[in-house]
């Protein structure tokens, strides 16, 4: 009898990959397709993901809002294999979702953005005035 607080190795395994800058793709609530989701930040226990959508196009009603639009960062095609052209982090709407989504056989790890634009998607997160001071310091460390 398996207890149901021991992770198979798969799932040891992807639980090594929920790391900040991982990208993973799968199915996402209310949305009809498959979804790229950077892990922007993981709190303390690994209990809690702070997690963006990558899109192909910017959504235009974010395209009519300033404040939205500045938080929407371009990722290059060129700079990622998982990418089969640029598309955009939407930071403006940050996901809070348990470890447990990732977990799921439908989420495939993809790869790993580079330090700069974690950085840079991070920094847009914080700008975004979506999460609070508390929830700043707990996936980022940093106020």
């Amino acid at each position: 009898m398996t207890n149901k607080n021991t992770f198979s190795a798969l799932e040891s395994l992807r639980g090594l990959s929920i790391v900040p800058g991982a990208v993973f793709l799968g199915p996402w609530a209310e949305i009809d397709h498959e979804k790229f989701l950077i892990v922007a930040g993981v709190a303390a226990g690994r209990i809690l993901v702070c997690s963006v959508l990558i899109n192909s196009e910017i959504n235009s009603y974010i395209q009519k809002r300033p404040r939205m639009l500045s938080c929407q960062m371009m990722l290059k095609g060129d700079d990622y294999d998982f990418l089969s052209h640029d598309s955009y982090a939407n930071c403006a709407q940050p996901v809070r979702a348990k470890l447990e989504a990732f977990m799921s056989e439908e989420m495939k790890y993809c790869g790993l953005l580079n330090e700069g634009d974690l950085k840079m998607v991070q920094e847009r997160i914080i700008a975004s005035g979506m999460l609070t001071v508390t929830e700043i310091n707990t996936f980022f460390g940093k106020k």
